[in-house]
């Protein structure tokens, strides 16, 4: 092998390597997603479990149909972020509209 072909083959193996770690940060994102997706459903589930389980739950069969009770299953009620997960935090917007009813 000669000069100029092993050079031509060290930058072959450079664009592989290259290749090959942005197909590894690209698998590690995909991965990081995942987990947080796996993490946010394993919550999901637990608030689930935890409702199925509350006895008050079980006594008042209307309460499933409730916006209170999707506010209790972990999910935003307010007009701003309806219907997505709230991940265990309270929101302002949600509780202002509850008490905007009450009154």
């Amino acid at each position: 092998m000669d000069r100029e072909q092993l050079f031509l083959h060290i930058q072959q193996l450079e664009r592989n390597i290259r290749m090959m770690d942005e197909e590894v940060q690209t698998l590690k994102e995909l991965t990081v997603k995942l987990v947080e997706e796996n993490v946010s459903l394993e919550l999901e589930k637990e608030n689930y479990e935890q409702l199925l389980n509350d006895k008050e739950t079980a006594d008042s069969p209307f309460k499933e149909n409730s916006l209170k009770s999707l506010y209790d299953e972990g999910f935003h009620v307010c007009s701003i972020h309806f219907g997505t997960h709230r991940h265990g935090d309270d929101c302002l917007f949600c509780q202002a509209f509850f008490n905007e009813r009450q009154s």
